[in-house]
């Protein structure tokens, strides 16, 4: 189906067949207008970044609330997740980075040191 939008100034082309000349262009040019518009939309929302999902947690930091050793509970946003660290304790209220994604389990490590 998003195929056809590329089509759009094809289907415009019988235009000519059926309206004077300058009119069948200006029909055209509108079409192609209205074309290049929607690739542009298209484009974006193809390239736009990830906001939903296990892809968007990745790389945001979270708060222990059950020590991690190795496995323990974060709290990501409002949701509190199951997690793994491998080769860290964590103690309660340390924030940790999302590294993984595994089922229900996240994988987690030491958050970056925030500048102020």
């Amino acid at each position: 189906m998003c195929h056809l939008i590329f089509f759009m100034p094809i289907f415009g082309l019988p235009v000519f067949w059926f309206f004077p000349f300058k009119t069948a262009l200006v029909v055209y040019l509108i079409t192609c207008a209205v074309s290049l518009l929607l690739y542009y939309k298209v484009f974006q929302a193809l390239h736009s970044k990830v906001c939903t999902g296990k892809e968007a947690m990745l790389g945001k930091t979270a708060v222990v609330i059950r020590n991690i050793d190795p496995e323990g509970k974060i709290q990501y946003s409002t949701e509190i997740w199951r997690a793994t660290a491998r080769g860290k304790k964590f103690l309660q209220g340390e924030k940790v980075l999302i590294t993984g994604v595994y089922g229900l389990n996240l994988l987690v490590a030491e958050a970056p040191i925030e500048k102020r």
